[in-house]
């Protein structure tokens, strides 16, 4: 009888290993397809807006406003909507005294009827002029080129969405080493599916999308009830509405945003379980069925090591599909680190697929079960219980 449950244990590790492999295979080709963005001209007259949502970021948006008053596109064009959900800080207060000392700047403060990312953003959706719509968060740095190369992408591809590349630096400690390598590797999911024709994810720190299709595809939402999740529902959104191809990944240096890793692991872990509760909301399943083949990959691994426990011999078994693991991780993660000059961080590639498992196990189940706090609100399931 044990023999026989070993046969079968095996049979699925092997199964479930050949979707991975072919997968992460398909993201690869992807990376590799992706057609590369032109260079901005010099006479770019398309209007744009850039939306903000912040809630108790007073020690982040200055730095913000900073980084998007050095954009080098015409600020004649370029309009900057800050929507505050609520903050119990001095954010409004700073955004309004930047204002004032760069008057040239179209800055507009609104301060948010509803709760939750996505819900003000809808708001501040009303509010944008711009043709082309660019989202970022107030913890991030875009760089200089930034409008410029979203607005070139836009304009050469008649794309109506945009997926911009996003980095986390800097990493000054293994914590944030790690932090940094894992992001690289959802980022190079994330281009390598779009350049496969099945975009599936997204990050709300950098996106951009057509002002006109944006408003058309809100009637086609049905994620309101979750207060994050601003990005891939919007994805999904614009595919129902417009087709896989009006997705694009922009693949340009120009465009990379940058973010602080997070302070501590508590952090960490509360900001990923707030990312997997609003899993609950997918509905797709060119979403699901990865996420689904990822999470049973590392769950089967973690079965493997704790089955070495009473069969000794498994040892070697778990450790010979960890290795096909990162062998199989590894093309993508070094290609997409190559684009982010990131590849001195490929030495603890093998370290972290050995923690990875547990992570994306751990994760995953708490995720769905455990109440998340975030900026002072507490969540459950994607949803805002209450403001502590």
């Amino acid at each position: 009888m044990t023999s026989e449950v070993i046969w079968w244990l095996l049979r699925i590790a092997e199964f479930i290993a050949l979707a991975y492999f072919m997968l992460i295979a398909v993201y690869t080709i992807g990376w590799y397809r992706l057609k590369e963005c032109p260079t901005p001209e010099k006479n770019q007259n398309v209007k744009t807006s850039v939306l903000v949502a912040t809630r108790n970021e007073e020690t982040n948006i200055l730095h913000l406003l900073g980084s998007l008053s050095q954009q080098d596109y015409p600020k004649s064009l370029t309009q900057i909507v800050i929507i505050d959900d609520h903050s119990e800080d001095d954010t409004a207060e700073k955004v309004n005294s930047f204002s004032k000392l760069f008057p040239d700047l179209d800055i507009q403060l609104i301060l948010a009827e509803g709760f939750g990312k996505k819900s003000v953003l809808s708001e501040a959706l009303v509010i944008a002029n711009g043709d082309l719509v660019l989202v970022t968060d107030a913890d991030c740095l875009p760089p200089p080129f930034w409008i410029s190369q979203m607005t070139a992408c836009y304009l050469a591809g008649g794309y109506k969405m945009l997926l911009g590349p996003v980095l986390l630096d800097p990493a000054t400690s293994l914590f944030s080493r790690l932090q940094v390598l894992e992001f690289i590797s959802l980022m190079g999911s994330t281009a390598g599916a779009s350049g496969a024709g099945l975009p599936v994810m997204g990050n709300g720190a950098n996106m951009a999308f057509d002002r006109k299709a944006a408003l058309l595809a809100e009637n086609f939402d049905a994620s309101g009830q979750f207060a994050s999740g601003d990005d891939v529902f919007m994805l999904f959104t614009f595919i129902k509405k417009f087709g896989r191809k009006t997705i694009h990944f922009v693949n340009s240096e120009a465009a990379i945003v940058t973010t602080l890793p997070t302070s501590d692991f508590s952090a960490f872990l509360q900001q990923r379980m707030r990312w997997v509760s609003k899993s609950r909301g997918y509905k797709n399943p060119v979403i699901i069925v990865p996420a689904l083949i990822v999470f049973l990959f590392n769950f089967m691994l973690v079965v493997l090591i704790f089955s070495s426990v009473i069969y000794p011999f498994m040892l070697l078994v778990y450790v010979l599909f960890l290795l096909l693991k990162y062998l199989i991780d590894y093309p993508l993660l070094h290609a997409t680190s190559g684009f982010m000059r990131r590849r001195n961080l490929l030495k603890y590639a093998l370290p972290l697929e050995l923690i990875y498992p547990f992570y994306v196990v751990g994760i995953g189940i708490l995720g769905n079960i455990i109440k998340v706090k975030w900026k002072g609100r507490q969540m459950e399931r994607g949803k805002i219980i209450k403001d502590l």
